[in-house]
């Protein structure tokens, strides 16, 4: 007993030690349940009702999860990012954003939803959260022109509390409003998609041109939506605008949370890549980020 208590008495004064030596140490712990906002949509992009789990194949990284379990987020609370892009390259498209945003965000959102807003250009302009929608327009700025720190804005926005503080279901989402265009960010695409995956938030985009034609961001912009579960948007005018906004309210509303606990003894490596396909419904489109992270 003594030597036991002896040994216990060590690890706490060799622990002890190195937190007195290093304030900033963390231990880590592997991931032990997952959690997948999922998008469920029919070959006409219309959200599918009722989806069961027995439509669904889930595999991680190859391996099918035959235990999982599928609930309904309808009623879950929503925490909703708002970017704006005030740069240079996006000045013309500005007034179409304006007039479409602060129109249909009402609809979008519910008394126990949350709003983060951010205007950025090669920094943060305005970071505010609101009360209700209808504060948006009272809080939106005019174009500050200048350079595009996207990759920055898009991290920052990730790690702030309104995504990190709440352990209670929900679904997190950013709306995004910029040409893709970055030219001043420190950190880069991968490190922003990374920091969305972590935090469980699906980046929604919306970019102004010509639909048939290619701009430069659009690629980046499709990588950020691909990669974790929402959904990219190029439109013309403002009713393009509203109507991206429309599609993005249906798929909060009628999307549904994928839980599972893989084992400890399978997890390899930092990111674990999740495949969810239709079991059976040909007609089933499903959507939802790439994968997880095993370290938190």
């Amino acid at each position: 007993m003594k030597r036991t208590f002896g040994r216990v008495l060590l690890v706490l004064i060799f622990v002890s030690s190195a937190y007195a030596a290093d304030p900033n140490l963390t231990f880590h712990s592997r991931v032990n349940e997952v959690r997948l906002t999922l998008i469920a949509t029919d070959s006409q992009g219309r959200p599918w009702p009722g989806l069961a789990a027995s439509s669904l194949a889930v595999a991680d990284e190859g391996r099918a999860i035959s235990e999982f379990q599928l609930h309904s987020a309808n009623d879950l609370p929503l925490q909703v990012g708002v970017l704006l892009d005030l740069s240079d390259s996006t000045h013309g498209s500005w007034p179409a954003v304006r007039a479409a945003l602060t129109q249909s965000m009402e609809g979008l959102l519910r008394p126990s939803d949350q709003i983060l807003m951010i205007t950025f250009n090669s920094r943060i302009q305005t970071e505010r959260v609101l009360a209700e929608a209808q504060e948006l327009d009272e809080s939106l700025p005019a174009p500050a022109g200048g350079l595009t720190a996207l990759y920055d804005t898009l991290y920052r926005a990730c790690e702030h509390p309104l995504f990190s503080g709440d352990l209670e279901p929900h679904r997190s989402a950013l709306i995004l409003f910029s040409d893709g265009k970055d030219n001043m960010s420190y950190r880069g695409l991968a490190d922003a998609i990374a920091s969305a995956q972590k935090s469980g938030i699906a980046i929604y985009t919306i970019t102004l041109h010509k639909p048939h034609q290619w701009h430069r961001g659009d690629g980046v912009l499709h990588s950020m939506a691909s990669a974790t579960g929402g959904n990219d948007f190029v439109v013309s005018d403002v009713k393009g605008v509203q109507a991206a906004l429309q599609t993005i309210h249906e798929e909060l509303r009628n999307s549904y949370l994928l839980y599972y606990r893989p084992s400890s003894g399978e997890i390899r490596g930092d990111f674990r890549r999740v495949e969810i396909l239709p079991a059976r419904d040909a007609g089933l489109h499903l959507r939802t980020r790439s994968g997880y992270y095993a370290k938190p």
